[in-house]
């Protein structure tokens, strides 16, 4: 019975451990694939998004130099309708084209007709700019006073030089005004956002690449030799790409590839990854389950053959449900098998053990509680919370408020006085909740604050604070922010949003309306952002109202959000607009809270109000 029982009890086993194997090997092939592919995408997503970045880099990169020479050629226009002599003077015209840090500067009659040039005045005296091609795009200056055109960068004569000319019309007189100068910045952008270039260094795992394509020719990737090619001479079939197939195999320079792709606009993207870099890690998984199974197949061979004539399944299958009930997370279940003096031991064991684990995870949630209180208590004490803060100042009037989501948040405001005459004000929203959001807060409240304190103007502190956070940002996290600095005596407001909601401001006689500013990115992700600022003129009583999108994005027990409408309609109604900044922040507070019933609140609410009362009797104050 026995013998007979083991020679069973092999076989099943046996059998269980090449079944599994073989389901393992499977299911690892298969997953290993889904990540490979999965992996690639993201790759391709990657690239895709860098397309776009370098195309919005290169577009803003063009505007710039664009405006910044429309602006010399409107310059160049006005200094003559000012002086029309000075067509005539060479030695000024040449000073000029070297205040407006140009290569040539050109003028014409109302026939086309150079009268005055810069180099070579005389050589190019009576030259017709309908005689060739690149200045002919300019005669309609003549007739229409409105005129201006940027042409795009050309070679400057027979040389390499690149030189790009912009003209307008002249204003004293029918004519041309036409300026020409070296646009390095344009010329280095197109350069650094060249597709040529993106594929290098993108790789996908350790030896996969991306392959870029314009119809079926490969126009970058980091193996040269590839480019120019169709890519179906790479081994990749086209007719695949074509009929969107994805993954497909594909074999590159001898070696056997998955391939996947992904198109943005006329160009196609293919990411190819090494089949042999896909499965080493199922081969590795392989090994290490058939080493662990056959052990698992001895030991189980081994003890259930000896404790086959003892009565012990049942014991196992209850320590069995009770363990698994209390892997699910119920510490409280008790494990009782009493059949021997075995299972009542392992019972008494395995009970003492999640005692233990109950204690440890008791202990460990008490003094996380502690710890989170104590962050609390630090982040709080970070804030402003005396008001008025300023109470021998009667100029302006100010209140903030800050209610986190969680114990700690990634809210944070700061007021505080840059001098005697400038009263600045910040509000922040830092990306995730909990104490990591916390000390990013931290750092960046502080950035911020020791920044604007030196008296730097709002958009050089954003420059300095987002560089800083940059410099240090392992985590990737980053920080939406608007600073306004007021000027008490005057009601000037200075001010930057970086990414933060935009405010409302209450302006004279108007109700409260959103705050347009030219905003800019948040801080934390690009170093070499820089921001710009807008300023404000204020009257008497005019007020802004700054908050984070805890308020906006407050849902009810439908998980219908708050609003922007419903916050715009209620600072605009009647009770709203004479409330003070201390009795608005409360009554907002409250309309989101009575709005979001019984639904908790799903993100840090913080609100900053200020409103300027006009120049008064100054105090002699210093920060605060």
């Amino acid at each position: 019975m026995r013998e007979t029982f083991q020679k069973w009890l092999f076989a099943f086993v046996a059998l269980a451990f090449v079944v599994i194997f073989f389901l393992s090997y499977f299911f690892q092939t298969m997953q290993s694939r889904r990540n490979a592919q999965y992996l690639i995408h993201l790759r391709l997503q990657d690239a895709r998004e860098q397309l776009q970045i370098n195309n919005e880099n290169l577009t803003r990169v063009r505007q710039m130099v664009e405006s910044e020479a429309r602006m010399k050629a409107r310059s160049l226009a006005e200094m003559i309708r000012l002086d029309p002599d000075l067509v005539h003077q060479e030695e000024e015209l040449v000073r000029i084209a070297h205040d407006l840090e140009v290569d040539e500067l050109h003028i014409s009659d109302g026939k086309g007709i150079l009268v005055a040039s810069y180099p070579q005045m005389e050589a190019y005296k009576q030259y017709d700019m309908a005689s060739s091609e690149q200045s002919r795009v300019f005669m309609p200056a003549i007739k229409d006073p409105n005129f201006e055109l940027v042409q795009d960068i050309q070679k400057q004569g027979a040389g390499d030089k690149l030189i790009q000319y912009t003209g307008v019309a002249r204003r004293d007189t029918p004519g041309i005004v036409q300026v020409a100068y070296t646009p390095e910045r344009l010329v280095e952008a197109i350069k650094l956002t060249d597709i040529a270039n993106l594929t290098i260094g993108m790789r996908i795992g350790n030896n996969g690449r991306i392959i870029i394509c314009h119809n079926d020719k490969v126009i970058s990737a980091e193996d040269t030799k590839l480019i120019g090619k169709n890519i179906d001479q790479c081994g990749i079939s086209y007719k695949k790409i074509l009929s969107n197939v994805d993954p497909f195999p594909a074999e590159v320079q001898g070696e056997e590839y998955l391939c996947c792709h992904d198109h943005v606009d006329d160009l196609t993207l293919i990411g190819i990854l090494p089949q042999n870099e896909m499965y080493a890690n199922r081969d590795d998984l392989a090994l290490e389950l058939t080493v662990a199974h056959l052990v698992l197949f001895g030991v189980v061979f081994i003890l259930v053959s000896a404790l086959v004539q003892r009565i012990v399944i049942n014991g196992i299958y209850q320590v069995n449900r009770s363990l698994k009930v209390i892997t699910d997370g119920n510490l409280n279940e008790k494990v009782e098998v009493s059949t021997n003096r075995e299972f009542r031991e392992l019972s008494a064991g395995i009970n003492q053990t999640v005692e233990a684990l109950k204690k440890l995870a008791d202990e460990a949630a008490k003094r996380f509680d502690r710890e989170l209180e104590l962050a609390h208590k630090i982040q709080l004490s970070a804030l402003p919370k005396v008001f008025p803060p300023f109470p021998d100042r009667n100029e302006f009037d100010i209140f903030a408020s800050s209610n986190p989501a969680k114990v700690v948040g990634g809210d944070f405001y700061d007021l505080f006085l840059v001098d005697d005459d400038h009263l600045a004000f910040v509000i922040a929203d830092v990306s995730g909740k909990g104490i990591p959001a916390a000390l990013f807060m931290m750092t960046t409240k502080t950035l911020i604050n020791n920044y604007a304190k030196t008296g730097m103007e709002p958009n050089e502190t954003f420059d300095r604070t987002n560089a800083s956070l940059c410099a240090t940002n392992d985590a990737v996290m980053f920080v939406t922010a608007f600073i306004g600095v007021l000027e008490i005596s005057t009601g000037k407001l200075t001010y930057v949003n970086g990414g933060h909601n935009s405010p409302l401001m209450r302006h004279g006689a108007e109700g409260y309306q959103w705050l347009n500013e030219k905003g800019g990115c948040v801080l934390g992700i690009a170093s070499e952002m820089r921001y710009e600022e807008t300023v404000q003129q204020l009257l008497p009583g005019d007020a802004i109202f700054l908050y984070t999108d805890g308020v906006t994005e407050a849902f009810n027990e439908s998980e219908e959000l708050f609003g922007e409408t419903r916050l715009f309609d209620l600072l605009n109604s009647p009770k709203v607009l004479t409330m003070s900044p201390t009795e608005l922040l409360i009554h907002v507070e409250s309309e989101v809270k009575f709005y979001r019933k019984k639904a908790e609140q799903s993100d840090d609410i913080t609100m900053l109000a200020v409103v300027w009362h006009g120049p008064g009797n100054v105090t002699k104050g210093g920060n605060s």
